[in-house]
């Protein structure tokens, strides 16, 4: 059994049996929580955060990972603040993307929600700036390819006049133009995958690491925009894939430019209210 516990110190609270999202730790007639079964035991390790006397240990996780909990000392208008001054940065200043600021990303990420605590996504930060250079000029050349088949019948009867116009406009200032409408100039880019198909849980997961991750470069300075053209057209296309190193199996999920914005806003914007029912 994963989880061991130490009866000399348990104080039959029952909280771990309360708290066993998967019901494999029950309550025994003498009031000791026992582990009633190995399989569907996730090691989501809610019944050791939860034991008031540190008496149970899962032997497949690492425990000095479960450190006391601490008040992050955040109000609600502070939160609020920091979502409502979030922007999405098309322009960046070339320096490099800090090492120090990717662990720090990448250690919030670590401790996002997963379904089933699954922890299938996969993180691949891109910052050498020929490879980004190839990125975005076959990302430009995928999508004029899409323009001219989406002109012959009868593939144009179902592309919206609107999306080939959009279209049209990016490939036409980056080709033509030399403008980067494709990572915006962006320093680093950001690409969350999974190898494993669980249900869907790891697109909902890679949405919620992607807000985590975003919100969190706030507050180092460092702007965020994500990048939906590359996640269609790495994974409709073979040639964008095999430039980050992605094999036929693995699916990108989302993507983020991240970089030292050089504008600085000054006010928020306005968003339509939230359509709300209630039932």
């Amino acid at each position: 059994m994963n989880i061991r516990i130490d009866y000399d110190l348990c104080t039959r609270c029952d909280l771990c049996s309360r708290v066993c999202g998967s019901r494999r730790i029950i309550i025994a007639d003498d009031k000791r929580p026992v582990k009633l079964i190995e399989a569907g035991c996730n090691d989501c390790g809610h019944c050791i955060a939860i034991c008031p006397v540190n008496a149970i240990v899962n032997t497949r996780t690492d425990m000095s990972a479960f450190t006391a909990m601490t008040d992050p000392d955040i109000r609600y208008e502070q939160f609020s603040n920091l979502v409502r001054n979030r922007r999405s940065i098309r322009n960046y200043r070339k320096q490099p993307l800090k090492q120090e600021h990717i662990d720090k990303l990448m250690e919030v990420a670590r401790y996002i929600p997963s379904g089933s605590n699954k922890q299938l996504l996969k993180y691949r930060f891109i910052t050498d700036e020929t490879l980004l250079q190839e990125i975005k000029t076959e990302m430009a050349d995928k999508m004029r390819m899409v323009l001219k088949l989406s002109a012959s019948f009868p593939v144009r009867y179902f592309v919206k006049d609107r999306s080939k116009s959009s279209a049209s406009r990016l490939v036409k200032l980056f080709f033509e133009d030399g403008v980067d409408t494709f990572l915006r100039g962006a320093p680093c880019l950001l690409v969350i995958y999974t190898e494993q198909k669980y249900f869907r849980i790891p697109q909902w997961d890679a949405g919620i690491a992607a807000n985590t991750i975003d919100l969190a470069a706030q507050t180092l300075g460092i702007g965020t925009l994500m990048n939906g053209y590359f996640v269609e057209l790495a994974n409709r296309f073979k040639s964008v894939r095999k430039l980050v190193r992605l094999n036929g199996r693995e699916q990108v999920l989302t993507a983020l430019c991240l970089g030292y914005p050089s504008v600085r806003y000054k006010r928020t914007v306005y968003r339509r209210p939230p359509e709300i029912s209630n039932l």
